[in-house]
């Protein structure tokens, strides 16, 4: 199943049995570097603030993506959890909506871990950013009721846009694709 971002034309490829990219956070992934909030000596008060607004929706991103993949290994669920409300919002959440709502009705579990293999600055404005990320959810597998091998999922660069929203970063919208390398 292709499902297809609203808003600005983005598309993010999202297949209920071989999604699982745009973004993403367990245990084995890399931490979010420590927030710092005092400046460096040679750190301009704009220089600051835009650190900080890349250290927090990195954080939002980061976040997401964790409570993205504990719902589908948990069977997907109703609606979006609170976690994923605090994190998203705009096309981006519903779009992930939809895939959690998908996988509970259809009955298909995740196994696995995806992975961040980086996350990159590439805009700023004070009320919002845009990554560059890549993840790598090709150790997912997804299942059926009865524990059948239904897909897996694979490697995607994208570009996420991320906007200050009520006083918290929260992914907007992406557009992705799949590779078969995260260099260049």
């Amino acid at each position: 199943m292709e499902h297809r971002h609203a808003g600005r034309g983005f598309v993010l490829g999202v297949s209920l049995l071989a999604l699982l990219g745009a973004g993403c956070t367990p245990d084995t992934t890399t931490p979010p570097p420590a927030t710092s909030t005092s400046a460096t000596p040679t750190e301009s008060a704009q220089e600051r603030e835009e650190r900080l607004a890349y250290e927090a929706a990195e954080k939002s991103y980061r976040e997401f993506r964790a409570e993205l993949y504990r719902v589908l290994r948990s069977g997907g669920a109703k609606a979006p959890t609170a976690v994923m409300k605090k994190t998203a919002a705009g096309p981006y959440l519903a779009n992930f909506k939809d895939l959690v709502v998908a996988y509970r009705e259809v009955g298909i579990h995740s196994e696995g871990e995806e992975k961040i293999v980086y996350v990159r600055e590439a805009g700023y404005s004070p009320r919002a950013v845009t990554f560059d990320v890549c993840e790598d959810s090709r150790d997912v597998k997804d299942y059926d009721k009865k524990g059948r091998y239904k897909g897996k999922g694979e490697l995607r660069k994208v570009q996420l846009e991320v906007r200050l929203e009520s006083n918290q970063w929260k992914l907007w919208d992406g557009e992705g694709q799949k590779v078969t390398s995260c260099e260049g």
